[in-house]
């Protein structure tokens, strides 16, 4: 069973942004948790390439096999953007940091909303600096995913994946 962790760079393309990751990409860098196997990813995505997708993120330098991974997300250590080092949920083996939490909740709307939607809670998302700010936002965010068909279908879901990845 492969599993695929993500490397420095990785973690700085959740956090920063910085290397202009197409939209596919960066949603399976973020699913990339060194916990799931191919098939988890290829379960999660519904994408039969997911492999293909995989060595590309890996020969980026984004992801290593399990293992290979030059610096663990749990010693990645303080940075000034992001605070403390994610620590790994005791129940889900999942790391809850700032930034993923923030980017799950920005992509999902924008998966459920297209990309100019929804702009003010959005850009709130973005702006927020701890846990406590990002939780005041997230009936918000549950009921902007309620509002389309197929939102409804998945806001229990998505709410536990949320908190999968919430800090605190």
């Amino acid at each position: 069973m492969e599993t695929y962790a993500k490397t420095p760079k990785g973690q700085d393309e959740i956090a920063h942004r910085t290397h202009g990751l197409g939209l596919r990409a960066r949603r399976l860098l973020i699913l990339v948790d060194g916990q799931r196997s191919v098939e988890d990813l290829r379960g999660l995505t519904g994408d039969a390439g997911i492999a293909d997708a995989l060595g590309e993120l890996a020969a980026a330098g984004f992801i290593a096999p399990r293992g290979d991974a030059a610096c663990p997300a749990e010693a990645v250590g303080r940075d000034a953007h992001t605070g403390p080092a994610p620590v790994a949920r005791a129940n889900t083996g999942h790391t809850a940091s700032l930034p993923l939490a923030r980017d799950f909740m920005i992509n999902t709307l924008r998966t459920f909303h297209g990309p100019y939607a929804k702009l003010d809670l959005v850009k709130r998302i973005h702006a927020t600096q701890s846990g406590g700010e990002l939780r005041r936002l997230i009936v918000e965010w549950q009921q902007s995913i309620a509002e389309s068909r197929l939102g409804r279908k998945r806001a229990d879901e998505l709410l536990a994946r949320l908190e999968e990845v919430m800090p605190g």
